[in-house]
């Protein structure tokens, strides 16, 4: 060892003990809790001291036997899967209200945290996919293999807040109507809006609109937060936020019903009565021969939507006047909620992208759904999230397309 190295390494090891390390920054380290399993259970969480859970909608399950005399028989292509002809029934999600003290809320992610680190997961299980370590929440750090939240030295403080919007929502048209707002309703329906109002992040033009039809013209919007994070004295959220869409049930007939009274459909015998809903030019699950089955349809008589174009009111008269639809699986499959009862709905869904969210909202509503199903993908793109390959995220798929037009003239 040189002379020179043994002289930085005294003055280092020196300045080491006349400099000591700056003490780590506090925090507190992040844990997923399932509501039931955290707080208390009570028959009225208004009611009484805070961290508490408690019923507004019980559970209902529709039977084997009438899913199967709505769908037996109404499904093809390759593939299909037990559920789409009613195997099991169909089950409606039970609705709670949580109240909770004291915690934080990120509202660009819906997470509503304690001082402990406890977020409860219904506030984040759609921002788990986009974050599974949570480690994208605003004043947060990885250390090793945990996230840890340092509380920000300024923060909006809110002494009572109803929160019902999940990330999900934020970015996607059938998660705000299916899960947010009967999130929303919920916590109205067991009277909580008045002490706790709505607090939301900035919205949309179109989901303000959705809001006014639901709420009414007059009716108080959500206070906007404004901030990466916020601090709740006390909050309620229902969870309808936590993916209702995969067994929606009441209350999201109430808000079908509520956004139909606003939205005050007119008759028009001019209105097309066979829409197809396009993704034509979407990249993300791209079906390679649309465009064949565009000029299929409408030599059949339909008329090629893309719900983007439309206003939201415009898509709510669009649907509820049609009395054929047909779509590839994807978000607008949401105004299936304002069908008619008995409207004749055809999913096309790709095998390695297939849901029952949408059967399920068809059977809350009476709608005749029914189902394709091809084979996929052509091909797939891994998206980086959180440094690490996410396969499925975006593909290319193809429909068969003589398959699929005999399946659709045999059901008109």
């Amino acid at each position: 060892m040189s002379r020179l190295t043994r002289l930085v390494g005294r003055v280092g090891r020196k300045l080491k003990t006349l400099v000591p390390e700056a003490p780590p920054p506090e925090g507190v380290p992040l844990t997923v809790v399932e509501e039931a399993q955290t707080l208390v259970r009570v028959a009225d969480p208004l009611a009484g001291a805070p961290n508490v859970i408690g019923p507004v909608v019980e559970a209902a399950i529709l039977g084997d036997a009438e899913a199967r005399a709505s769908l037996e028989g109404k499904s093809g292509g390759v593939d299909v899967p037990g559920w789409a002809d009613g195997a099991g029934g169909a089950l409606r999600s039970a609705v709670d209200l949580a109240r909770v003290k004291d915690v934080w809320h990120a509202p660009a992610f819906g997470a509503v945290f304690d001082d402990a680190g406890q977020v409860f997961r219904s506030t984040v299980h759609e921002a788990l996919y986009l974050t599974p370590t949570l480690a994208a929440l605003p004043h947060t750090r990885r250390e090793g293999e945990v996230t840890v939240f340092s509380a920000p030295a300024e923060a909006p403080i809110i002494p009572r807040a109803t929160v019902f919007m999940a990330w999900g929502g934020l970015h996607n048209y059938g998660h705000f109507l299916i899960d947010c707002l009967p999130a929303l309703l919920a916590a109205e329906h067991a009277g909580a809006l008045e002490a706790f109002p709505a607090v939301s992040p900035p919205l949309l033009p179109w989901q303000a609109e959705l809001l006014t039809l639901l709420l009414g013209a007059d009716a108080p919007m959500p206070t906007v937060i404004d901030a990466p994070v916020a601090r709740l004295d006390e909050a309620v959220f229902a969870t309808p936020m936590d993916h209702f869409l995969h067994a929606p049930g009441p209350p999201l007939d109430a808000v079908r019903e509520r956004i139909l009274a606003a939205a005050a459909v007119p008759y028009d015998p001019g209105a097309p009565k066979r829409i197809y809903v396009s993704r034509l030019g979407s990249l993300k699950r791209v079906l390679v021969n649309e465009a064949e089955l565009e000029a299929a349809l409408e030599a059949r008589g339909f008329m090629i939507v893309r719900p983007e174009a439309w206003s939201i009111r415009d898509q709510i008269a669009l649907f509820n006047r049609a009395d054929v639809v047909v779509a590839p699986a994807g978000a607008a499959m949401a105004n299936i909620l304002f069908c008619k009862p008995g409207t004749k709905v055809f999913e096309i869904q790709p095998s390695n992208f297939i849901g029952v969210w949408v059967r399920n909202i068809a059977l809350l509503v009476g709608v005749d759904w029914r189902a394709f199903f091809a084979p996929s993908p052509l091909s797939e793109t891994e998206i980086v999230m959180e440094g690490e390959l996410r396969p499925a995220s975006e593909f290319r798929w193809r429909l068969d397309l003589p398959g699929f037009l005999t399946f659709l003239d045999g059901g008109l």
